[in-house]
């Protein structure tokens, strides 16, 4: 096996069914919600901004990114928690990458991975650059396709982010893409990907792209959560990230799909504190 491709600081965990309640700690703080749009070069991102209430003094900020056809609401359960936990949470809508978003300045026949690696620097640079946030304690949050263009950034600006933690990433896109047309030019103009119409634009640069490879660089600690009953992306991938990346931890939820609900958000934000007090 390749040294160069092995994860020696890796490790696995399969949570189980726990047929106990599960609780979280109390919030520590009371959550004041504001919106906050940040415009660039043509491009309005809307977004919510999730404050803890009552903390002085610069704070360690959380930037969340939802998946394809979602939007910021997908992620407020985890940045409410994080919130009154003591950090800065900014959850946003992906410009044209998000169902019934509010952001502008990408169609939706335009958005790519690729404009939405662009629309996460651009946030990424406006967080850091806030009074009230540590601009060197600022960690990425993704899930889906989110959790693909985290890893994305991160791996390019492995100095800016404090820390990733993905949700089911979507590390398969680029697999997908060369699987089912082969090359661009047997990709339609439009396509429906899940219920949501996406452009020929989406796949150009896939067909000589190793987003597993590209995305996995990042050299900083990294946590990843996948379900066991994902049928959209499946857990190998993260199996496979977690391998490359050179500080990370893979836990395996057992009986969880794509998109964590209920006890599995429970178990998702007790994962994500804790690593977040430790990086």
């Amino acid at each position: 096996m390749n040294k160069n491709n092995t994860n020696s600081d890796s490790s696995v965990k399969t949570v189980k069914r726990n047929k106990t309640r599960e609780s979280l700690p109390p919030k520590k703080y009371q959550v004041l919600e504001q919106d906050w749009s940040i415009n660039q070069d043509g491009v309005n991102i809307y977004g919510r901004l999730y404050l803890p209430q009552n903390l002085p003094g610069k704070k360690k900020a959380v930037i969340l990114s939802h998946g394809l056809a979602g939007n910021y609401r997908d992620v407020t359960k985890y940045a409410q928690y994080l919130a009154g936990q003591g950090y800065v949470a900014y959850a946003f809508d992906y410009p044209g990458g998000a169902k019934n978003g509010c952001s502008t300045g990408v169609g939706q026949l335009n958005m790519s991975i690729f404009t939405e690696e662009q629309n996460l620097k651009t946030v990424l640079n406006a967080v850091r650059n806030r009074s009230d946030v540590d601009r060197y304690q600022v960690s990425l949050l993704g899930e889906s396709q989110g959790g693909a263009v985290s890893a994305m950034l991160a791996s390019k600006y492995p100095k800016e982010v404090k820390s990733l933690i993905l949700l089911y990433p979507a590390f398969s896109i680029t697999d997908y893409a060369q699987v089912a047309f082969k090359s661009i030019n047997r990709v339609p103009d439009t396509l429906n990907l899940f219920g949501f119409t996406v452009g020929k634009n989406y796949f150009a640069k896939l067909f000589n792209y190793d987003l597993l490879k590209s995305a996995t660089k990042y050299n900083g600690p990294v946590l990843i959560m996948h379900g066991t009953d994902d049928i959209i992306v499946p857990e190998t991938y993260s199996e496979k990230a977690n391998k490359k990346f050179k500080h990370s931890k893979l836990y395996i939820f057992k009986h969880a799909g794509h998109d964590f609900k209920g006890k599995y958000v429970t178990r998702a934000n007790r994962l994500i504190t804790d690593f977040l007090k430790k990086n």
